[in-house]
């Protein structure tokens, strides 16, 4: 459970995902749970975010822009360990917060935020975080 505080605005949310996940013929579970909520302002078509995988160089996740201001969107997915950059563009260049409304954005795995913003960041906001405990990238090891 994740809760945040803006303004007079307080809005809490669990993870629908707890690990293990029946899918009908088999489970299939999660290690690592990533979950993005992010609130638009009131100009939604000018925001927009990807997840890059730092290993690859690839965008593993993106989203927006979006339609409707003052909106809640949400993104649930299950990334494998590793390091990732977290990357919030705002094509006005005034973030998602301020002039246009309050919005911001929180990102959470396994039930801890790990990425809390108020929306203040201009043009993008880029991020690193970790997933699992990578303590040796070598799994052939003996």
């Amino acid at each position: 459970v994740s809760s945040f505080f803006f303004h007079d605005e307080e809005m809490t949310f669990t993870l629908p995902f707890d690990g293990d996940e029946y899918d009908g013929d088999k489970e299939t579970a999660c290690a690592d749970d990533f979950f993005l909520a992010i609130k638009t302002d009131d100009k939604p078509a000018e925001t927009r975010w990807n997840v890059v995988d730092n290993e690859s160089g690839n965008a593993v996740l993106r989203g927006g822009p979006y339609a409707l201001p003052w909106a809640v969107y949400t993104k649930r997915a299950c990334l494998p360990n590793g390091s990732y950059t977290l990357n919030v563009v705002d094509s006005g260049g005034d973030g998602i917060c301020c002039d246009y409304g309050q919005g911001f954005f929180v990102v959470s795995s396994d039930g801890e935020t790990i990425v809390d913003s108020n929306g203040k960041y201009g043009d993008t906001f880029s991020t690193d975080f970790h997933l699992g405990n990578r303590t040796s990238t070598d799994d052939s090891a003996a």
